[in-house]
């Protein structure tokens, strides 16, 4: 969304807009690609690489932008606005592409390798799938994902702000756990994190009916997070 800021403007030609998607794109299969390298190659531990990559991201935001600026065009925004009666057409998209994604993980030749590198790395090598590329594979897909969902992000403020996106941190990890995924790997659903998306939208829109502080959000958030994660793991150890 920063990238977007310098060249995604009112007044600048069609070529300045596709050269800012285009370098939106690049810096987001490049943040994938270090990001699984950082893990494959380096031995970092998932979490830490994450948390490292997310870190450093934040302060190169800050250093192209210290605060909001540079507006969007309003004809980018409008379209990526665009709804269908009530529906956002970006809410219609992108739950075709969480079904389309779900289809592929259980059906797909790149869904079983998926799944098998995720479940026992040392079994799905023994089967001859690629660990290694199917985790740089799913990285750098998981960045461009990311990528799409800053265009939303984009639509709705319309400039250039670094800190935008850092109260959505928490709410992701809580509906991809919520949705049944495994912190452990090798489990989860992208139906199942389309419903925990849901269900977060519905208790944080319920604690603004009940007249609730805004610290209710967050401690939901963070108590159903843990109480997911209580539950899975129990459900794991008694299954083992």
């Amino acid at each position: 969304m920063v990238i977007a800021s310098f060249y995604v403007l009112d007044g600048y030609g069609a070529g300045w807009w596709i050269l800012g998607f285009v370098l939106m794109f690049l810096a987001a299969a490049a943040v994938g690609l270090g990001n699984g390298m950082m893990v494959r190659y380096a031995r970092v531990t998932p979490v830490v690489a994450t948390l490292v990559t997310y870190t450093a991201l934040q302060g190169f935001s800050l250093v192209m932008r210290d605060s909001p600026g540079g507006s969007i065009s309003s004809t980018v925004t409008e379209a990526l606005g665009a709804r269908i009666g009530p529906i956002p057409y970006a809410v219609i998209v992108g739950a075709a592409v969480l079904i389309a994604l779900e289809v592929m993980s259980r059906r797909s030749m790149m869904g079983l390798r998926l799944r098998g590198a995720g479940s026992s790395e040392h079994a799905a090598r023994n089967r001859g799938i690629p660990v290694t590329r199917v985790h740089l594979v799913v990285y750098v897909a998981s960045a461009l994902l990311t990528m799409l969902g800053a265009l939303l992000l984009m639509a709705q403020i319309g400039v250039g702000d670094p800190t935008a996106g850092v109260s959505y941190t928490m709410a992701s990890i809580t509906a991809v756990v919520l949705g049944g995924a495994s912190i452990f790997g090798g489990r989860g659903s992208f139906i199942g994190v389309l419903f925990g998306v849901v269900l977060l939208q519905v208790i944080q829109n319920t604690t603004v009916f009940l007249g609730l502080s805004q610290a209710w959000q967050y401690w939901m958030l963070g108590l159903m997070a843990l109480a997911a994660t209580a539950i899975y793991s129990q459900v794991r150890a008694a299954r083992a």
